[in-house]
């Protein structure tokens, strides 16, 4: 790479580290991946740089670690975790704590949670999020709706039984 491209990576890569490292944990859940998201990511955009277009590195970099995110996920549905599920959360005050907002989006499908990240937390269109990950803007919709019914549903307390029930 010459001089002059390096220099403007690093100059890309010292503006938006931490803008980079917060859509990672969004779409991890956790820093340790999150930070080898943006790495692999940005080993990628360095490898890819000189042919990307003036302008259209951050999303360029956005679309990078977007397939790298869904690629990781992809492998993890194929991996045997254990042989018996955790124990659900019991107590009222545990539920209460468990429900963050990364837990909410790790409990949503990859794709709905990626859609509802780059809507929400990077604030793109529907345009915008088609285009950057190739999936029709219908279909953008359709993750962005279930991904927020299932964080309705989630959020929702249970309904009242018994003596102080409505009748």
């Amino acid at each position: 790479m010459r001089r002059r491209d390096e220099a403007a990576f690093r100059a890309f890569v010292d503006e938006r580290q931490s803008l980079l490292r917060r859509r990672a944990f969004l779409l991890c859940g956790n820093w340790a991946d999150g930070d080898e998201l943006v790495q692999e990511a940005l080993a990628r955009v360095y490898v890819a740089w000189p042919r990307i277009a003036t302008g259209a590195e951050t999303a360029y970099t956005r679309r990078t670690m977007l397939n790298l995110y869904l690629n990781d996920q992809r492998k993890r549905k194929r991996e045997v975790l254990t042989d018996s599920p955790p124990e659900p959360v019991t107590s009222d005050h545990d539920r209460e704590l468990a429900m963050t907002l990364t837990a909410l989006l790790a409990d949503l499908p990859e794709k709905q949670r990626a859609v509802l990240v780059l809507r929400f937390w990077e604030d793109l269109t529907v345009p915008q999020i088609a285009e950057c990950t190739g999936v029709a803007e219908g279909t953008i919709k359709s993750h962005i709706h279930r991904g927020l019914a299932a964080l309705r549903d989630r959020l929702a307390e249970p309904p009242l039984t018994g003596a102080g029930a409505a009748t």
